[in-house]
């Protein structure tokens, strides 16, 4: 595992360890697992004073109690996934950041250092419109984490989620737990802008201007050659238009990297910036 800045990134064995803007998709083997694995997720984020959200898809009342034993009840907040992310399991990406704004502002208020989500988001990708409605969440709700102190477990059930959708739903957390499939690459925020790393492709492309439509439009593009290899042409063209679309896409690598790059890639944007590290 390693750090860019100030969020972790890669595969985590676990699930402890976790601390402001990090953002941890997780493959469960069943919904019985997850109370297990939120529990002590939840316990460090009750030491570090921070505001507790337990979501689940309908919370039993054993895990409840359970979770109750182990927490302090006045700083745990129990949820169906209905009643936070909405009856349809469609999801507003506008309305649910306006919802865990108001929770952060009324913790923090309150004295917390922050909140701690550990979500079953399983229902919420179950059909191609609820994914599609996801994806561009996770995006924003990336963006959120990022910005402000907030730490977050997405949790999908393996069972009910297959192989590809997982893989996919991994590139969008810069964290995957070591039960998730190993995406080819990852998309998340950092410092304002969308970094990228891993070994991105046509699919990476298509996936930041996806992205992009649901961030703030200043939102850049950062690629360090360090943390990602871009292989083949049709990446560099990509990039070049998003520089001409107006975004700045900046590839920062060392000089035999960066030399090799620009030979190939020619005369790509004005907003394409090569930079040398």
């Amino acid at each position: 595992m390693t750090k860019v800045q100030d969020r972790n990134r890669g595969v985590r064995f676990e699930f402890l360890r976790m601390r402001p803007h990090d953002h941890m998709g997780c493959a469960i083997g069943g919904a019985g697992e997850f109370p297990v694995l939120a529990a002590p997720f939840l316990a460090e984020g009750a030491a570090l004073g921070e505001f507790l959200m337990y979501v689940a898809e309908d919370p039993a009342p054993a895990d409840v109690s359970r979770l109750d034993d182990l927490l302090d009840p006045d700083t745990l907040l129990v949820m169906s996934t209905a009643e936070v992310y909405g009856s349809t399991g469609v999801v507003d990406p506008a309305r649910q950041r306006e919802t865990y704004a108001g929770v952060l502002t009324e913790a923090l208020a309150a004295g917390f250092t922050g909140i701690r989500v550990a979500a079953d988001c399983t229902p919420l990708v179950s059909d191609e419109e609820r994914l599609r409605a996801w994806t561009r969440w996770e995006v924003v709700a990336d963006r959120f984490i990022a910005e402000n102190q907030v730490t977050a477990l997405c949790a999908f059930d393996r069972e009910r989620v297959d192989v590809s959708r997982l893989r996919h739903l991994a590139t969008l957390h810069p964290l995957s737990s070591a039960s998730s499939p190993v995406p080819q690459f990852r998309l998340f925020s950092e410092a304002g802008a969308l970094r990228i790393e891993g070994q991105p492709d046509s699919v990476a492309v298509t996936q930041l201007w996806l992205a992009l439509d649901n961030l703030p439009p200043e939102t850049g593009v950062v690629i360090d050659l360090d943390l990602a290899t871009v292989l083949s042409h049709g990446v560099l063209a990509g990039l070049g238009q998003l520089g001409r679309s107006g975004v700045d896409v900046t590839i920062r690598g060392d000089r035999d990297a960066i030399g090799e790059l620009t030979r190939s890639a020619g005369v790509l944007a004005d907003r394409v910036v090569f930079e040398e590290t």
